[in-house]
């Protein structure tokens, strides 16, 4: 490999808190190996947050509401014992987290409080009416604010080993405004498991690009990467360039398969309304969460 450049040497990755939220479903559950996998990787203090959501009791008494929730909780603790017997938390630091109310203030005040590098979360994926009735807690956590989500979605068959190791990595570039930090990320994962990063961008319209620069696909996206000020960051990974046309969410899926990645990175669009925009179909990185065969990283881009 080249010299690391200056911008290069300043990425760095430090995971010193992460966030598991769990319902205690089998969607948490497969979850769970990554977040263990990675706290003990990077050598991190993991937080088990549980939520016991009280609004579904708002309308019986208060004395039963009371214990109906005492009796949650005490349910809850036993479901965390329990779940800290696994081999997972064997050589992990780990602190538990339960408390009362809605789940994503709860979660954002906990990550907030303790300074956290990465929430690591289970999705169910939901789609079509499915998603438009119940929603999916899981993208409301993955467009929080400016944390890293890590989502394991029902595709996932793949446990980790004890820690995370990638050695194939995919990052999906984007040119939208604000864009970038997932590229930044993912070199930065990339040096730390020196991983053969391949980056892909997706075009939908072949007749804007790159046809009209009648440039081949990979000088294209090199030529890009230089316009956009993100090329001296990566060219020492000696990356993979890729370049597909049509439907982003299949084209994504095809090269993730292709290339054998066992974690994606992807931007997550910020929304200021998460519990509303969770009930309508995409966005790009949440169908990802939903289809891929491994892990996929959602990074929040920068204000536009």
């Amino acid at each position: 490999m080249a010299a690391l450049s200056k911008a290069a040497e300043a990425q760095t990755v430090r995971l010193k808190e992460i966030v598991f939220a769990t319902d205690f479903s089998e969607v948490s559950a497969k979850a769970l190996p990554y977040a263990a996998a990675i706290a003990r990787g990077f050598d991190s203090m993991l937080c088990v947050v549980h939520v016991i959501p009280t609004g579904e009791y708002a309308h019986i008494p208060e004395a039963e509401r009371t214990a109906t929730l005492a009796a949650e909780r005490r349910d809850a603790e036993q479901r965390v014992k329990a779940l800290l017997a696994a081999p997972h938390f064997r050589g992990v630091r780990h602190e538990v987290r339960l408390d009362h109310g809605k789940i994503l203030p709860v979660l954002e005040r906990e990550a907030e409080e303790r300074k956290a590098d990465l929430i690591v979360v289970g999705m169910h994926g939901r789609h079509g009416l499915e998603k438009a009735l119940l929603g999916s807690k899981a993208e409301e956590i993955l467009r929080l604010g400016r944390i890293p989500a890590l989502a394991v979605g029902p595709a996932v068959t793949v446990e980790p080993e004890a820690e995370l190791e990638v050695k194939r990595l995919l990052c999906v570039v984007d040119f939208s405004p604000g864009a970038g930090r997932a590229q930044h990320y993912a070199e930065a994962l990339a040096r730390r498991w020196r991983a053969r990063l391949t980056a892909l961008y997706v075009v939908r319209d072949i007749w804007a690009e790159p046809l009209s620069t009648r440039m081949p696909g990979e000088g294209f996206l090199r030529a890009r990467l230089i316009e956009a000020g993100r090329i001296e960051s990566i060219d020492d990974l000696e990356p993979e360039l890729v370049v597909e046309f049509g439907p982003a969410e299949e084209r994504v899926l095809e090269v993730a398969e292709r290339s054998g990645a066992q974690l994606m990175v992807v931007e997550a669009p910020g929304t200021e309304h998460p519990a509303l925009t969770a009930h309508l179909p995409g966005p790009l990185a949440y169908n990802l969460c939903a289809h891929a065969r491994c892990p996929v990283l959602g990074i929040r881009g920068e204000a536009a």
